[in-house]
């Protein structure tokens, strides 16, 4: 009887940290995803010198959002910071959703052809 209670606990320690995993592994995958989508937008903007409603539209189609924490008009040679955020329910880490923000920055007009 005693082994059958000790499976059965060691079971849900071990379901517990399968989540736990499964949950710190999710959270790094929607975080690189906007980790390549924030270089993506950088390299939009420094280009058009701009944030586009093509630029927007991109975000919005990964089920991000994207805020310009640079409020004055862009010139050349300008830093523009944005930051992209997505929402992710966790499995296991918390009850309530997580905010997931990357925050980068570009020099408008910079733009390196390879």
């Amino acid at each position: 009887m005693a082994y059958k209670m000790g499976l059965l606990l060691s079971l849900s320690f071990l379901m517990a940290v399968l989540l736990l995993m499964a949950d710190l592994s999710l959270l790094f995958g929607v975080r690189s995803s906007l980790d390549a989508l924030a270089l993506t937008i950088s390299y939009r903007i420094a280009y058009e010198g701009r944030l586009t409603t093509q630029s927007r539209e991109l975000v919005a189609s990964y089920g991000a959002k994207v805020v310009m924490e640079t409020k004055n008009a862009l010139r050349i040679g300008d830093l523009a910071v944005f930051r992209l955020e997505k929402t992710y329910e966790p499995l296991l880490i918390a009850k309530d959703p997580i905010t997931v923000t990357v925050r980068r920055s570009t020099v408008v007009g910079y733009y390196d052809e390879v």
